[in-house]
Formats: structure tokens, sequence, C-alpha cells
């Protein structure tokens, strides 16, 4: 028999396997299909596992990072703070230091004034006259002394305002006191200083004279 050219040629293909074989070869194609999809959905979960504990992992080490550049913005916050505030108190001590430089500048200057004015009223009083006790409060001037008369205590008081230490000057009491069959007068004057601050200082005439 002759073929044409332009026919094709017509396979016939015969599946000499029994029919249990048939089943059993499409079963076990279901089972390796079954299987592959598991496989694959297994090998699916896994990467995306791994994915996601590659992403955790950055994200951990980017927290730390931050974590660690916030500790050391708070250190250098702290510090900073710190030189600050020691910054801060070295100027306060030195504005105290100052003040105390001049306070005690201003005492030594007030000292030598006062002890000056001192000198003033001791070398004021006549021969017979003395004083026990200087005391001043707000510029007021309170001497204490006695006299062997009473003339030397009027001529005491002048002398004291010859000396223009004093706005003004008043003799504010007299007492009589016998020693020893002795009369001695006993007499208090209080008077304003002229340009002294309120300050409050007390003195004896023994320790004026051992200035």
């Amino acid at each position: 028999m002759k073929i044409g050219k332009n026919k094709p040629i017509e396979k016939t293909r015969i599946n000499l396997l029994p029919a249990k074989n048939k089943e059993l070869i499409a079963k076990n194609r279901k089972k390796l299909l079954f299987i592959s999809i598991i496989a694959g959905y297994i090998i699916f979960i896994f990467l995306i596992d791994t994915s996601l504990v590659l992403i955790n992992k950055a994200k951990i080490k980017y927290i730390a990072a931050l974590s660690q550049e916030l500790s050391v913005m708070k250190t250098k916050n702290i510090m900073n703070t710190a030189f600050e505030t020691a910054i801060d108190k070295r100027k306060l001590l030195l504005e105290a230091v100052g003040k105390k430089v001049s306070l005690i500048e201003n005492l030594k200057k007030l000292k030598v004034s006062w002890y000056g004015k001192i000198d003033k009223m001791i070398a004021a009083s006549p021969q017979g006259v003395w004083m026990s006790s200087v005391s001043m409060q707000g510029g007021k001037v309170s001497i204490e002394g006695n006299s062997v008369s009473l003339n030397n205590i009027s001529i005491y008081v002048d002398n004291m305002k010859a000396t223009a230490l004093f706005e003004k000057m008043t003799l504010a009491g007299i007492n009589i006191k016998k020693v020893n069959g002795n009369t001695f007068y006993g007499f208090k004057i209080i008077g304003l200083l002229n340009g002294i601050p309120d300050i409050n200082i007390k003195n004896t005439a023994e320790s004026a004279k051992k200035k």
C-alpha cells in the first residue's frame, strides 16, 4: 500500500498494562502531586519564617543601635548639664567670695574709721574724766563714764561737740557714786554721729586705748 506524501502517518498506541496497574499509577501520580504541593507549601512557609526572622534580627540591630545612640546622647546631655551646673556654681561662688571680700574691706575701713572716732572721743575727755563703755546702734552713740566733778562733765560734752563727730549730743543722765569716801559722778551721753551707716558696734574705752 502506497502512502501519499501529503498524508500524515497515523500511529496507534496500545497500552498493554493491566487496569489495576493503571489505577495504581494514577493514584501514585496524585500522591506525588499532593506531596509536591505540600512540600512546596512547607518550603514557602519556611522561606516566609526565615525572612521574618531576618527582618526581626535587622529590626533588633536597628533598635539596639538607636538605643546606644540615645544612651550616648543622654550621657552627653548629663555631662553638659553637669558642666553647666559646675560653671554656674563657680560663678555664684566667685560672686559670693567677691561680696565677702568687699564686705570685709568695708568692715576694715569702718573699723579703722570707728577706732579713729573712739580715739577722738578719748582725746576730748579732760583730766578727771574717763569713759567706761561706748556702744553704737543705728548711728546713735551711747557713752558712759565717770568724772571727779560735774564741771568736767560739762567740759567733756563741749569738747565732744567741738570734734564735729556728732550732729547732735545730749547729756542723758548723771548719778553720784561714793567709793571709799570719794565722790564720783557717773554720766551717760547720747550723740548722733555724722555719716555713719545703720550698724551695731560695741566697744570699751580700754580696748580703744589698746588699739
